[in-house]
């Protein structure tokens, strides 16, 4: 039998949001009252599977949940105004792929350094942290781009490769790629054509009846200036992007090598002594 006084909560219902909130409150509240100090910190994976289990969640969802938690890019940060209005300077992608966390790794670092010249720079058990190789040959690649690649992930001052392991079978990948310093370029010209205009505009101060006519070409070409950036901006954002998704459809739909490139590989191995 109900309490009378209670308040008939089979009626209420919840949206998305509102449910998230309330399950997010109620794992603070269970974990503060947890009777020990370590239990208040953090709860074990074994731990949240349990309390999911008695809330309804599958297994499978909550191991690929963590899963992706631990494969989260540390670029990930919180947006200033600046990046609400221009974008997140920061792109990313993510999936759940076949295979384990090891094989992924290592056909991201053969993808990103043979078509995007990038370099390892930091490399752990479940992460690879790279940056645009400097050499003349790399350099010159990226320059005249014969092949068409674009090389987008290039432009990033880093990008960063994590994994993190679903099951004995699934890997969840996740690529970040950071294009602060491409951005702060780009919003550079605006400022410079500001200053030009600024500048035309003295004569007009000096030798004119109406100095307010001097604020027209810094206005004019900051205007301009602020257009182009935005617009180049965004379509680099976009293509960064684009780059990080087809990585990842490289890796699910993998291509079958060309006939040339079978035999380069197949001359190659049968010149070359064995390791």
């Amino acid at each position: 039998m109900t309490d009378p006084g209670s308040p008939p909560t089979n009626l209420r219902t919840l949206d998305r949001a509102a449910l998230e909130r309330v399950l997010a409150r109620a794992m603070e509240l269970h974990v503060r009252g947890d009777g020990t100090e370590e239990g208040r910190e953090q709860l074990s994976e074994a731990r949240v599977l349990d309390i999911a289990r008695e809330v309804g969640i599958t297994p499978e969802a909550v191991r690929q949940a963590m899963a992706e938690e631990r494969a989260r890019s540390p670029l990930a940060a919180a947006q200033r105004e600046s990046d609400q209005m221009l974008g997140d300077p920061t792109v990313s992608a993510a999936r759940v792929l076949g295979g384990t966390p090891a094989e992924m790794l290592g056909k991201l670092e053969a993808l990103l350094t043979r078509d995007e010249t990038l370099g390892v720079i930091r490399r752990f058990s479940d992460r690879l942290v790279l940056e645009p190789r400097q050499g003349l040959v790399d350099q010159l690649a990226r320059g005249m781009d014969f092949g068409g690649k674009g090389y987008y992930l290039s432009r990033a001052s880093e990008v960063v490769v994590s994994v993190g392991a679903v099951d004995a079978t699934r890997t969840h990948v996740a690529l970040a790629a950071d294009l602060h310093a491409a951005r702060s370029k780009r919003l550079a010209l605006p400022v410079v054509l500001l200053v030009l205009g600024a500048l035309a505009g003295v004569p007009l101060v000096l030798l004119t009846l109406y100095p307010w006519l001097a604020a027209i070409p810094p206005v004019v070409l900051g205007w301009v200036g602020w257009q182009w950036a935005r617009s180049s901006w965004r379509a680099m954002r976009r293509q960064a992007l684009v780059s990080l998704e087809r990585l990842l459809d490289r890796l699910e739909f993998p291509e079958k090598p060309s006939s040339t490139r079978q035999l380069i590989e197949g001359l190659t191995k049968s010149l070359l002594p064995p390791k």
